[in-house]
């Protein structure tokens, strides 16, 4: 399976594994089902509804979440309608950042193009033959699809909860956001599953947030990070490894 490498705004290259034609495909069928189960309900429904005019109105309003349904999902579940969910793929920015509001649009409207012409065909190929596994709208948009990591397990985590008696070494840590501690928890678990080929992204990250915290800590850059993400865990109350 191919991987991307996205460059950050804070200056650091993550790299994700692209979700493929199959992964995709299984994801949309997943989705389909859903639509037939609701559109069912739907129906049963409209069966208890007298053959007034409500009953059009009533079909309008049921129906039109699943119009919706992609555009909804993937905006409210971070990235991921529920087939997408079930195959543990998202959508993300190019950038790095979670896509924006404008962009899931573009990918929205663009599925006339995509799934619709050619009965999904175009599709197809454009995330076949595209390098970043894009279709048309995620091209429009600034977009691409990816696997998501599996939950880490308790025993992985490089902190477990916090004891009372525990002492923060970093006191400005709440100058960190929630996004920065996700970015440094992603460099941590890269450099400890590839120990050697990561050094270069630890510094990037070391120094950016040392110099966020305006403090020293341990010297080396991994075990200070890890340092930040304990500390970030006791004081906020927030384990971001376990999300």
């Amino acid at each position: 399976m191919a991987n991307i490498r996205i460059q950050t705004t804070q200056n650091i290259e993550l790299e994700y594994q692209l979700a493929g034609v199959g992964d995709r495909l299984v994801a949309y069928f997943i989705d389909l089902v859903i639509y037939a189960a609701y559109i069912f309900s739907v129906l049963g429904i409209l069966d208890l509804v007298d053959g007034s005019g409500s009953g059009m109105w009533l079909y309008v309003v049921l129906v039109l979440p699943v119009f919706c349904y992609q555009l909804l999902c993937e905006v409210f579940l971070n990235g991921q309608s529920l087939g997408k969910k079930a195959k543990n793929i998202k959508v993300i920015s190019l950038d790095g950042n979670q896509p924006t509001l404008g962009q899931y649009l573009i990918r929205w409207i663009m599925r006339i193009v995509d799934d619709m012409m050619g009965s999904g065909v175009v599709a197809i190929l454009t995330i076949s033959l595209s390098g970043k596994a894009q279709r048309v709208g995620d091209m429009l948009a600034g977009t691409t699809v990816v696997r998501t990591k599996p939950s880490t397990r308790f025993q992985d985590t490089i902190f477990s909860a916090s004891e009372e008696s525990y002492e923060p070494i970093f006191s400005l840590i709440t100058n960190l956001s929630d996004k920065d501690i996700t970015l440094i928890r992603e460099v941590v678990n890269r450099a400890r599953k590839h120990p050697g080929n990561s050094d270069a992204i630890l510094w990037k990250a070391y120094e950016r947030t040392r110099k966020i915290l305006g403090e020293e800590g341990p010297s080396s850059p991994i075990d200070f990070l890890e340092a930040v993400l304990r500390d970030y865990s006791h004081v906020t109350g927030k384990d971001q490894d376990r999300q």
